[in-house]
């Protein structure tokens, strides 16, 4: 008889306690949402502005000057979800371990001291397992993106002369002589890397277009 009626007790205390954790539980959520909220879902994964706000404080996505940070942000990470996809869907080659911590280091040293960057991580909420992911995966699409468009927007010789005959200006040296074949280098690297930018701008216009995207903020 005494032990059911410690259980029966035990079990009332159980009674009141769970609508009380989840009475705490739901208040956390409505302060998370006081602080924090939802600015976009891509496949169904959120976008939170502390998302941007992590970003934008360490530095990893490049803001234009006069551009306005926060939708810069926002769409840049919205565009590496949907790139995302498909980097985990063909796999690419995992990056070496020299070139994550290379970029590790490179987003450490936008802080006065380790100590000031490691504050910064705490009061964003987040850690330096982020910033090593978010590296990785800056190696990886950028992998996926040599695979995907290598040789694509390569001109051919004559396309490189009547681009360097368009720019003539930008190519001349006053009062030094010209290298040919340094000139046309030059141009075939430019043309290139505009051609490659279409390319992939055009490609996740693409994936925009055909992925379930959402935006709740203006952008």
């Amino acid at each position: 008889m005494r032990s059911s009626s410690v259980w029966a007790r035990r079990s009332r205390r159980l009674r009141l306690l769970v609508p009380l954790a989840l009475a705490i539980a739901w208040g956390a959520a409505i302060g998370a949402d006081v602080i924090d909220r939802v600015l976009a879902t891509v496949e169904g994964r959120v976008i939170t502005l502390s998302d941007v706000r992590i970003v934008k404080t360490l530095g990893l996505v490049a803001v234009p000057a006069g551009a306005d940070a926060d939708t810069t942000i926002l769409k840049a990470l919205i565009d590496r979800l949907l790139v995302l996809e498909e980097v985990e869907r063909y796999a690419p080659p995992e990056p070496e371990d020299a070139a994550i911590e290379q970029r590790v280091a490179a987003v450490q040293a936008r802080f006065a001291s380790p100590a000031e960057y490691t504050q910064a991580l705490e009061r964003l909420g987040t850690n330096a397992v982020f910033v090593t992911q978010w590296v990785r995966n800056d190696l990886r699409i950028a992998s996926y993106l040599d695979q995907r468009f290598a040789g694509a927007a390569e001109p051919n010789d004559e396309e490189l002369e009547n681009y360097r005959r368009q720019h003539a200006d930008e190519f001349a040296r006053s009062g030094q002589q010209v290298d040919e074949v340094e000139l046309l280098n030059q141009a075939r690297a430019r043309v290139t890397a505009e051609r490659r930018q279409a390319l992939v701008r055009e490609w996740i216009e693409g994936l925009r277009a055909r992925g379930e995207v959402s935006v709740t903020a203006p952008h």
